[in-house]
């Protein structure tokens, strides 16, 4: 027709005028590689209770962090596991465990935000801090959970005393996740702290029966879900944990975690979003 014959193509955008996307490096995320692509204006976030493990009134629990490590990677039933702290930056075959000076406990899954939600959010997380009082809780057990890609397993302290009061400050933030038609955070949620982690081979097809678990660092704010990168040679991949780590820890460490050592204050809840983190004090 002729309409159709004066149709004409758009040329095509400069090169300087497209968006550009940041580049995806494992070897600067603990080995992970994105899985969501990137989108301007939207930031990964999450909720979160800290864990700081300087100061006097955590140094026992900084302790059996750092032990917890050192047995870990040494419990394999075929020799060294790789396995790294939070943070961590190189192989896990080291002798010297450092460990991260503030752990956290996740009140939420990771979840994306548009500008526009940003301070909607924020107001929700203040608003549940302050109708919520401080409390304190308290460790049970080591555990290993695996990611929902599959793609990490981590080493966790499984919170005992206080899992109620968790389980309130997750629950008062439903409404907020459901009104960005975000997810809320698990159905029978099993609260905890990671502090190391192995890569899985992305190859190996074994089923996990743990419960899974969210991504705990941020290491790259803006992709907070991960996959393995098998080229990344700083992060070795193994099939699995081996099944010996977690009864090893229990048994070495389980009665100083069940003790005074395990008790921790929670008195705030962050958020993070992107690189940003905002706090409020429990203050019901």
């Amino acid at each position: 027709t002729k309409q159709q014959r004066h149709k004409r193509k758009l040329p095509a955008l400069a090169a300087h005028l497209a968006p550009t996307v940041p580049p995806d490096d494992p070897s600067k995320h603990q080995g992970r590689t994105r899985t969501t692509p990137h989108v301007d204006g939207q930031w990964a976030a999450y909720v979160y209770v800290p864990i700081a493990l300087r100061g006097s009134s955590t140094a026992a629990l900084r302790r059996v962090v750092e032990r917890a490590v050192g047995i870990a990677k040494t419990a394999g039933e075929t020799g060294i596991v790789p396995v790294h702290t939070l943070g961590s930056s190189g192989s896990g075959s080291g002798d010297v465990v450092e460990v991260c000076d503030e752990l956290h406990v996740s009140l939420t899954r990771p979840f994306f935000l548009r500008a526009y939600q940003r301070e909607e959010m924020k107001r929700a997380v203040r608003d549940v801090a302050k109708a919520h009082s401080p409390f304190v809780a308290s460790f049970a057990a080591f555990s290993d959970l695996t990611n929902d890609e599959r793609t990490r397993t981590f080493l966790s302290l499984e919170v005992g005393g206080g899992h109620q009061e968790f389980r309130a400050l997750s629950d008062a933030l439903t409404p907020a996740l459901h009104s960005f038609r975000q997810k809320e955070y698990y159905e029978q949620p099993r609260f905890h702290t990671s502090f190391a982690w192995v890569l899985r081979d992305p190859q190996a097809q074994s089923s996990p029966t743990q419960a899974p678990e969210p991504l705990e660092t941020l290491s790259a704010p803006t992709s907070v879900e991960d996959t393995v990168s098998a080229s990344t040679n700083s992060f070795p991949t193994i099939p699995r944990l081996p099944e010996s780590v977690v009864p090893a820890l229990n048994a070495e460490l389980g009665s100083q975690l069940k003790g005074p050592a395990g008790i921790f204050d929670v008195g705030e809840v962050r958020i993070r979003i992107g690189k940003d983190v905002f706090s409020w004090t429990l203050s019901g």
